[in-house]
């Protein structure tokens, strides 16, 4: 890790409200997460962001509460997302305001584009195929901070 690190600034930190929409192409089922993220420093960890997010999840058999968290690492002059054991998810570079991603999970690939539209709202796309998936996941997110 850099020893600037403790001083690089993601453009994603900060708070976030969530409308995630989830659809499953194969089975004809939506599904919807309605919440926050909060994307900070992690305790302890000079340079490290935690990416937290909880809400609820709707679907057609189920409704409750839902988390995750990953970690954001620097990364040369941009980003990693890791899984929040550790494990790479996948890179993150949006100087350029857009980044495309691509996470390979067993037999399963997940297509990503990360679209910052501005300071205070990013989009997430996701498009994943499988032996069993067939999704589109979009993530809306609507920066609720003042933090830029």
């Amino acid at each position: 890790m850099a020893t600037d690190a403790p001083r690089r600034v993601c453009p994603l930190s900060g708070r976030w409200s969530i409308e995630r929409r989830v659809r499953d192409l194969r089975l004809g089922h939506d599904a919807a997460f309605t919440g926050t993220a909060d994307i900070a420093p992690a305790p302890g960890v000079p340079g490290e962001l935690a990416w937290r997010e909880e809400g609820e999840l709707v679907s057609a058999a189920h409704r409750g509460p839902a988390r995750r968290t990953m970690r954001v690492v620097p990364a040369g002059a941009a980003w990693e997302v890791l899984f929040e054991d550790g494990r790479p998810f996948h890179p993150l570079d949006l100087e350029g305001g857009r980044c495309d991603v691509v996470h390979l999970c067993g037999a399963d690939r997940y297509d990503g584009a990360f679209h910052m539209a501005g300071p205070g709202h990013l989009t997430v796309r996701w498009r994943v195929r499988g032996p069993a998936k067939d999704l589109e996941i979009v993530s809306d997110y609507r920066r609720t901070d003042a933090s830029a």
